[in-house]
């Protein structure tokens, strides 16, 4: 007999999935590297990166943990999941791409090394963006008549 553990294992598979487990992964490896340059975490460009990555990690795993345990409680009520993850991975990207480039300016090896993991971080999120924009465009083509 097989019993439902409530958990969809097949999205830690998924290409959304592995997205934002990557996304959260590079987020953290970022915020790392800020944190052991040699210039201080109060430097605004530091303290903007950090806060946008910090910003972009908790939503990669509030998303992931809603998909991941099957908890969809957006369904029942009035928003439209693949539109909301649209709207909160295009901002990220955006923010992402912006942190980035505020943390490439100083020119230091650890901020230069964080940048890539936000640009790393940036392409994930815009890639994600786009499969749930595609996603999103299906389903509102398959409801017309």
């Amino acid at each position: 007999m097989f019993s439902t553990s409530g958990y969809d294992r097949l999205y830690v598979r998924s290409t959304s999935g592995l997205a934002k487990l990557l996304c959260m992964l590079f987020a953290v490896a970022g915020i790392i590297c800020i944190a052991v340059s040699t210039a201080p975490v109060t430097n605004l460009r530091g303290l903007i990166y950090m806060c946008v990555m910090v910003f972009a990690c908790l939503g990669s795993a509030l998303v992931f943990l809603n998909n991941f345990c099957e908890i969809r409680r957006c369904r029942r009520h009035f928003c439209n999941t693949t539109r909301f993850e649209l709207y909160l991975h295009a901002t990220l990207a955006v923010l992402c791409f912006l942190a980035a480039s505020a943390a490439l300016t100083l020119a230091l090896v650890t901020y230069s090394i964080a940048a890539f993991f936000g640009y790393v971080a940036f392409c994930l999120y815009a890639l994600d963006a786009w499969c749930n924009y595609r996603r999103y465009r299906q389903r509102d083509m398959s409801t017309q008549t």
